[in-house]
């Protein structure tokens, strides 16, 4: 029996890589990428709007992870066009590629954030039905879900994983941390009372797949770990796993906002996220605490 065909975009991304891992023993899987220069890799290019359609060719499912790190670079206009664009508009190029073929997906899965709640910190504890935040990062997750859902024409069903910050030790926020926090230079950002929602990448890939096979799964899902961890806790926590100490002060806002300008609230503003959908669902995780997933990764 054939396998079914999976397509994912963001090919190089580190949730794309770790995701092919997985799917690759139970789907045929094909990645949309820049550069095709790899077995099973075929090329786009968003901005020209050039997609490889043989890609298409079969495909059952499409996992769309697409999109320009928010926190690579500084929040300039251009970037934050790029951030955009870079998610909506690649998202046409699908919808559009599966019309011209009159395709019809059995699965969709976009990628969103859980910046849609809003870049702020509070006690409240947000669940798939509370209300759009109102900043920059929950507009770009609005446009980014509103056009998944234009995919419900073409596709069985459509979710949108709603992403807390991912903690792998092949990239992300340890890629930052971690090295710092090794040489006995981390600190805490601000009064560190802000939380980071998180969630392990095997977990993640985990998720994923279970909903995939979940047929009767669609819509949104907030996808964290069930501990709500703030940032004083997080660099604590990280410290202590490598064997180190937070010595030094905390790192003032003034001094963060001056380094990252308007993308500060990355670092300096986080919600308490909880993913009531997939506890509903019985969902289990296998990692509930930070500090599991820490020992798990540095292990």
């Amino acid at each position: 029996m054939s396998k079914e065909l999976i397509l994912i975009t963001g090919g190089n991304g580190m949730f794309a890589k770790e995701l092919c891992k997985v799917l690759k023993m139970s789907y045929e899987v094909r990645f949309l990428s820049r550069k095709a220069n790899k077995p099973n890799h075929y090329r786009w290019d968003i901005s020209s709007g050039f997609i490889d359609e043989r890609a298409f060719d079969g495909v059952q499912h499409i996992v769309h992870l697409a999109g320009a790190s928010i926190g690579e670079k500084r929040w300039t206009k251009s970037r934050k066009q790029e951030i955009l664009d870079s998610r909506v508009q690649s998202a046409e190029i699908l919808l559009n590629a599966l019309k011209k073929h009159r395709i019809r997906l059995k699965t969709f899965i976009s990628a969103s954030a859980v910046g849609y709640y809003g870049t702020k910190t509070t006690e409240n504890i947000y669940t798939e039905n509370s209300p759009k935040g109102n900043d920059f990062l929950s507009d770009v997750c609005q446009q980014w879900e509103a056009v998944a859902d234009r995919f419900n024409i073409l596709s069985d069903r459509v979710l949108k994983l709603r992403l807390g910050v991912i903690i792998s030790k092949n990239g992300g926020i340890l890629s930052k941390m971690l090295p710092i926090t090794k040489i006995g230079l981390g600190a805490v950002l601000g009064n560190g009372k802000q939380y980071i929602p998180w969630i392990d990448i095997a977990d993640l890939v985990d998720v994923t797949q279970f909903l995939l096979e979940e047929k009767n799964a669609s819509g949104v899902f907030n996808i964290v770990a069930p501990e709500h961890i703030s940032n004083k806790n997080f660099t604590h926590s990280l410290a202590t796993v490598v064997g180190r100490k937070i010595i030094f002060p905390p790192l003032p806002k003034y001094l963060i906002q001056c380094l990252f300008g308007e993308a500060s609230v990355l670092l300096l503003q986080g919600s308490r996220i909880r993913a009531e959908r997939l506890e509903k669902l019985g969902y289990d995780f296998q990692f509930k605490t930070l500090l599991a997933s820490l020992k798990h990764n540095l292990s």
